[in-house]
């Protein structure tokens, strides 16, 4: 694995988790659709704010605005990743209806336990850079 320079591993791995765990917060108030409905391209659409009926929802428009640019950040970046990556992502993180331990995802991506561990990591990096939150050690 090619890591970056004077990267840490840590604080970057937990910039990208609660990213992730915000996104799935904001994706719980105002998107109607579950994220378990991927498709097999596993790319994630953008939400467009004038198409959200959720009348049930009573957040302010403007807060409902951020969210939904904020999903969209989050989207957009998760859809810059390979289908290979964005599947470890969406196995491990955002689908919460299968609850897919490291074991399964490996199997099904074809890797043995070891490498998939190392891919893991690589994508988390990946994804870091992606939404702009990767952090270097001192």
């Amino acid at each position: 694995m090619i890591q970056p320079l004077n990267i840490s591993w840590n604080k970057t791995k937990k910039n990208v988790e609660e990213i992730i765990n915000k996104y799935i917060y904001y994706s719980l108030s105002v998107d109607n659709n579950s994220t378990s409905n991927i498709k097999e391209n596993f790319i994630l659409e953008e939400l467009d704010i004038n198409n959200l009926n959720n009348t049930y929802v009573k957040i302010e428009s403007s807060e409902r605005k951020k969210r939904i640019e904020f999903i969209n950040y989050v989207r957009f970046s998760f859809n810059k990743l390979t289908t290979e990556e964005r599947k470890i992502i969406y196995w491990t993180y955002f689908d919460k209806e299968n609850n897919y331990d490291d074991r399964y995802i490996a199997n099904n991506l074809g890797f043995s336990l070891g490498y998939y561990y190392i891919k893991k990591k690589e994508t988390l990096i990946r994804f870091a850079y992606c939404l702009g939150v990767e952090e270097l050690s001192e």
